[in-house]
């Protein structure tokens, strides 16, 4: 039997401005970031951050925080706080194909001034996925993307959805995902939300009770031993004891891999185990079959009022 690992890829979703003004999102930022290097330089054990795909992030801290430039870039040309590949995370509809299309541009050449690019098609929170999305990527040397909406199985705030596969798209949490114009790419589903590795215990018994659950629900939908567990949420700060819980994790599950990874090694690992019976989804992906909670497809602005 083929042993498993247990991925875990290190992140924070970042909006600029959302439930608090720019100016506390971008504050929040810069602790972020200082709290990430200090991490990187005491931790050899925190091996990668997964900078949420879009490259104005480093604009906006250093904005802050010039000084930090120099280590900032050493880690990332050392490949462990990875950047890219576009220069926001925008919601693909509600801005102009164009738009879409010079945003990965500008990622690209951001990045380029570092040397190293996250070859990942990253829509995290995307309300949906542009039909032509495969072909843009393909198009960029990127023959992976990874999505929270817009086809099932699906959950939210780790919650595995529960059907009996009547009515899924794809029996996995991995799939093919083609354009129009035929364009193909692997596609992998946030099943589990991208938190579901979020805040892991340190502690033996309460580190049982937590893998115990988010082992079983990542098995449920991954189609090869491989298994993600993404270690951050929305504006989340980076877990500091980290190493600490998966030296634990390690402890309580011998036949488990607990790995602190990136995407690519992750992706490495799964093309090398995807089954024959991988589903091909074509076009936009809307959410239209999601049970509606996730829909809101161009919504430029939503109220609690």
């Amino acid at each position: 039997m083929t042993r498993k690992a247990a991925h875990l890829i290190s992140h924070s979703h970042w909006d600029r401005e959302w439930y608090m003004p720019y100016e506390r999102h971008h504050y929040l930022l810069t602790e972020l970031m200082n709290d990430l290097l200090d991490v990187l330089e005491q931790d050899p054990r925190y091996r990668y951050f997964h900078l949420d795909g879009q490259t104005i992030i480093i604009e906006d801290y250093l904005q802050v925080h010039p000084e930090k430039r120099e280590q900032l870039e050493a880690y990332i040309k050392g490949g462990r706080i990875i950047i890219g590949p576009w220069y926001v995370l925008q919601d693909e509809f509600l801005t102009s194909s164009e738009a879409n299309v010079r945003n990965l541009l500008i990622g690209h050449q951001d990045a380029a001034k570092y040397g190293v690019i996250s070859k990942l098609g990253y829509f995290p929170d995307s309300f949906g996925n542009m039909g032509q999305a495969p072909q843009l990527l393909k198009q960029a040397d990127i023959d992976t993307a990874v999505f929270g909406r817009g086809v099932k199985p699906t959950g939210f705030d780790n919650v595995v959805i529960d059907t009996n596969g009547s009515g899924y798209e794809s029996p996995y949490s991995e799939m093919y995902w083609s354009a129009p114009d035929d364009s193909t790419v692997v596609g992998i589903l946030f099943a589990n939300w991208y938190s579901n590795g979020n805040e892991v215990p340190v502690e033996a018994e309460a580190a049982k009770a937590f893998w115990d659950k988010r082992l079983g629900d990542a098995q449920k939908y991954a189609s090869t031993p491989e298994l993600l567990f993404m270690n951050g949420c929305d504006h989340q700060p980076i877990q500091r004891d980290l190493g600490d819980a998966i030296d634990t994790a390690r402890s309580l599950y011998p036949d488990v891999e607990f790995i602190h990874s990136s995407f690519e090694q992750y992706i490495d690992a799964l093309k090398k185990q995807l089954p024959d019976n991988m589903v091909t989804i074509q076009g936009e992906l809307r959410s239209q079959h999601t049970d509606g909670w996730g829909t809101l497809v161009n919504t430029a602005s939503i109220s609690n009022s």
